[in-house]
């Protein structure tokens, strides 16, 4: 028996424990409901999400899988950089630690344990999701639940704007976020954003990718409800992040990018003619977003383009910050080597709004150079004739690795809840199905 016959086996037997499919299930249930599950008093006024709670149930099977886990992940480069950037992290706690017991504030070390945990919750669901996958006919229940969920919250985003189904979330978040309708994902609008723009991403890549027998009203409705929330979602991160995967589909498969944007076309036309309210809130949301922000009107003529001038109208001070930063580590050399520990601020007091800056702070050239590595990773897979989800998958990463000039959405800050987290399962189920089409060595 082969090495990877024996995995498969372990792998099924896994699986047969129904405790193992239900905590898999409700953690991705949890990447779309971010609400509170309960509420205690640490901080004052700190609140437990499903994520939180199953979280413990992912790292206890872990814990009682740890050689098949491990094999497995190592088997796969993706996962095994993925693991070395979290180990990093996880070693720099010490330096969090130290810093929160000289500052003052051992509290913020607990809440920086708390991030960490969720690190690990996360990369370990996309690692159960990845082993459920081994199963070809399971590909089409899990990609099944992700679009009914996706589409879901959609409705209940468009109910909200409807007037239908009221703002969700404390006094603190309305008031923090002036009431932003993000249904069940958090009132951040780069929650929203993301989450659809992923969706939106998962579903272009099974729609692309015909050897995918999953259900196309499924695919084709979650596409385009995720796409019109995208644009009541106000997240110009998440407006750039689409621009440049459909600039680099145009680039890369034309044929592909005009049948996509025929489909879209005519779902446009089809809201058109029934007169949906939803148009005109995406036309005002970009107009307020975007369009009245720009203070050169000759960017949309194509007359003038100054890309410094852009990024100062629409990065809502994230120039400034960016800059301070740049200042603070240059100003602080000692830093810039191995960082001063995952999630710490303490000297600083702001996050950058920059990822490159921010983990050089945090985990320091060494933690930003495996977070790349990791990231660019996914760039260079093999996928034999699963070329279109290829084409998505390289899409997906080349738009977050410029968005992520301008944010930190592929982390574990608070405000973000579980936007890393759906990457890594949405990832994971683009790049499973590379297994089914081809007989070639996995990478």
């Amino acid at each position: 028996m082969t090495t990877s016959e024996r995995v498969n086996n372990k792998i099924e037997h896994l699986f047969k424990s129904i405790y193992v499919k239900v905590a898999l299930l409700l953690m991705v249930i949890s990447y779309f409901y971010n609400l509170p599950a309960l509420k205690y008093n640490l901080t004052g006024g700190n609140e437990l999400r499903l994520h939180d709670l199953v979280g413990f149930v992912i790292l206890f099977i872990v814990y009682n899988n740890l050689k098949l886990f491990a094999v497995y992940i190592n088997s796969k480069t993706y996962f095994k950089y993925l693991k070395i950037f979290v180990l990093w992290a996880g070693f720099s706690l010490i330096l969090n630690a130290a810093f929160s017991i000289y500052k003052g504030r051992p509290l913020w070390f607990v809440q920086t344990c708390l991030y960490y945990y969720h690190l690990l919750a996360f990369f370990y669901t996309a690692v159960l999701m990845s082993m459920y996958l081994r199963k070809r006919s399971n590909y089409k229940y899990a990609a099944s639940l992700i679009l009914i969920l996706a589409i879901a919250e959609a409705i209940l985003v468009f109910s909200q704007h409807a007037g239908l189904v009221p703002f969700l979330w404390n006094d603190i978040y309305l008031e923090s976020y002036g009431g932003f309708l993000s249904g069940a994902l958090g009132p951040n609008k780069i929650n929203l954003g993301m989450n659809m723009f992923f969706s939106f991403i998962f579903a272009t890549g099974l729609l692309l990718q015909s050897q995918l027998k999953v259900n196309k009203i499924l695919v084709i409705s979650a596409l385009l409800t995720s796409l019109a929330t995208i644009g009541v979602s106000g997240s110009r991160t998440t407006y750039l992040a689409l621009i440049i995967f459909v600039c680099y589909l145009f680039v890369v498969n034309t044929k592909k990018f005009i049948g996509l944007s025929i489909l879209i076309s005519v779902g446009v036309i089809v809201a058109f003619f029934l007169n949906l309210d939803l148009i005109e809130n995406i036309t005002t949301t970009i107009e307020n977003r975007v369009v009245n922000k720009v203070s050169n009107p000759g960017v949309f003529t194509g007359e003038s383009l100054d890309v410094g001038d852009l990024y100062e109208d629409l990065g809502a001070g994230r120039k400034q910050l960016s800059v301070r930063y740049f200042y603070y580590l240059i100003e602080n050399p000692l830093i810039m080597p191995f960082g001063i520990g995952l999630n710490n601020r303490l000297l600083i007091q702001f996050s950058a709004h920059n990822i490159y800056l921010s983990l050089i702070n945090e985990l320091g050239l060494v933690g930003l150079f495996l977070y790349f590595k990791w990231l660019s990773n996914y760039l260079f897979l093999k996928f034999g004739k699963a070329n279109s989800l290829r084409t998505v998958l390289q899409g997906l990463v080349l738009a977050m690795m410029v968005t992520l000039f301008f944010g930190e959405h592929l982390y574990i800050y608070r405000s973000l809840f579980t936007i890393l987290g759906y990457f890594l399962l949405i990832v994971v189920m683009l790049i499973a199905p590379r297994y089914y089409f081809i007989n070639a060595k996995s990478k």
